[in-house]
């Protein structure tokens, strides 16, 4: 948010901040809900019973045609093919894919104006970020048919989780990182309403101890149908629970973003009373998995895109191996990623879900296996609300958040010759934002960022006691 509609937000009353809320709601819900999003979302009502034969057949189709756009209106892809001595009609079916190269985050940066389509300009077209939180921000341009089919996909989702999504439509509590209450408030609400969708929406920034008993009550006085959050943060409220002994009944709850562990799954579980759903979207829009009620892995939405498994060369492995997820959105006309390495890990499942859908089932992904942050109020800090200060700053490589001590954190960056002050005073702003004045934000530029004793990668390292 900018910072003079900020200041203007953080001095309105609660309840007018919730009206406000509501108001920004429903000028995002015509982006996103409006086009042709009910007709992806009948197509996608049908296509969950494909058989495997059908969907196989409609991901070439949408390939065949997306190969021929990017060849005509795409300059990297055209370069590409040509220095391959590849036509589009060589690209029929998903499996012609191996004729083409893997696209990196490098190669977005570095080709990012030959990627865009020529029939959308830049500053019209919808743009998203990654987190960067294993490397440098990546800005990804969107057609707005992806988005309509990004949000239909997440119905599907809510839908198979027995929840009515949208507008005026079942209660919905979602803690994730937006900033809608100003961190100076030290009394409950720490939350708002938007009441065109019918959502309560909790603050994940006033987590400590001696809040949790308030978003607990309001959570029983809201009575929402389903809990919708990072599972690192839903987790804090379960485990809350679970060691006072109570639980909190739910229909279901719902987590994405952030790897959901069988420990913070079996919490949440027992605590809320409930089965959870985990589902997982990628940024860059190539790949949605869905959780159905058989709980057997993470249904790849091949309607959405095309997914591959490869090793470190871009080979793709067999069902079962482990690899690199690797995968091809169908739908985004304005930037095309084909064969987009992504930086997370997983295998898919031999066997085929017992609910009776065909899509294939993807094992648990591998993505940021962080700490959560605490601060000397005793609030809790889930590390993904701390990655969108980072999202738009292209000139950090790596970044990593140290905490050694309650008064503060350390924030290793490994940057490019493009960083200047401007980045880092945006940088310590957003962080303040969401961390508060109380906690001191120290930068530090590096040549390289600290790993473990086995070579692994920690954006989030934290050596305090939790204490739930």
């Amino acid at each position: 948010m900018d910072t003079p509609f900020k200041n203007l937000y953080d001095a309105l009353p609660a309840s007018v901040q919730s009206l406000a809320v509501t108001g920004y709601s429903i000028l995002l819900d015509r982006k996103r809900y409006g086009g042709e999003y009910e007709k992806v979302k009948r197509f996608l009502q049908e296509s969950q019973w494909y058989s495997e034969q059908q969907l196989i057949e409609y991901q070439n189709k949408m390939l065949t045609q997306l190969i021929q756009y990017s060849y005509e209106h795409v300059e990297y892809y055209r370069n590409l093919m040509r220095n391959y001595k590849l036509k589009p009609s060589d690209i029929k079916t998903t499996d012609d894919l191996q004729k083409l190269p893997v696209l990196t985050k490098e190669l977005i940066k570095e080709k990012f104006n030959s990627l865009l389509s020529d029939e959308f300009k830049f500053n019209k077209v919808e743009k998203g970020h990654t987190s960067g939180t294993t490397g440098s921000p990546l800005e990804i341009c969107y057609s707005k048919n992806l988005v309509n089919f990004n949000y239909a996909m997440l119905d599907r989702q809510y839908s198979w989780a027995g929840v009515n999504l949208g507008k005026f439509g079942d209660r919905v509590a979602v803690i994730r990182g937006n900033i809608i209450v100003p961190l100076n408030k030290l009394k409950p609400p720490f939350w708002r309403y938007n009441y065109y969708h019918n959502q309560l929406l909790l603050s994940s920034f006033h987590l400590k101890p001696d809040n949790i008993p308030h978003y607990l009550d309001e959570l029983r006085r809201f009575s929402p149908k389903t809990l919708d959050g990072y599972p690192s943060t839903v987790y804090i409220l379960a485990k809350y629970l679970k060691n006072i002994g109570e639980k909190l009944k739910l229909d279901t709850v719902l987590t994405s973003s952030e790897t959901l562990y069988d420990f913070q799954r079996e919490t949440i579980e027992e605590s809320f009373d409930c089965k959870v759903y985990d589902y997982y979207g990628s940024a860059e829009r190539v790949l949605f998995t869905t959780e159905c009620d058989h709980h057997a892995g993470g249904h790849i939405g091949m309607e959405y895109g095309i997914t591959e498994i490869c090793d470190s060369g871009g080979g793709k492995l067999e069902f079962g191996e482990t690899g690199a997820i690797v995968a091809t959105s169908l739908h985004n006309y304005a930037m095309p990623l084909i064969r987009y390495k992504t930086n997370d890990m997983s295998a898919i499942k031999n066997d085929q879900c017992a609910c009776g859908r065909a899509h294939y089932l993807l094992h648990d992904v591998t993505t940021k296996a962080e700490d959560t942050l605490v601060l000397k109020d005793g609030r809790l800090i889930s590390p993904s609300v701390l990655t969108h200060p980072f999202k738009p700053l292209t000139s950090i490589l790596e970044s990593q958040i140290v905490q050694k001590d309650l008064s503060g954190i350390t924030v290793k960056l490994r940057v490019d010759a493009t960083f200047t002050d401007d980045d880092k005073n945006a940088l310590v702003r957003g962080l303040s934002e969401r961390l508060g004045k109380d906690t001191s934000i120290n930068i530090q530029t590096v040549d390289e960022l600290e790993r473990t004793s086995t070579g692994k990668f920690k954006w989030v390292i934290s050596e305090i006691d939790l204490n739930i």
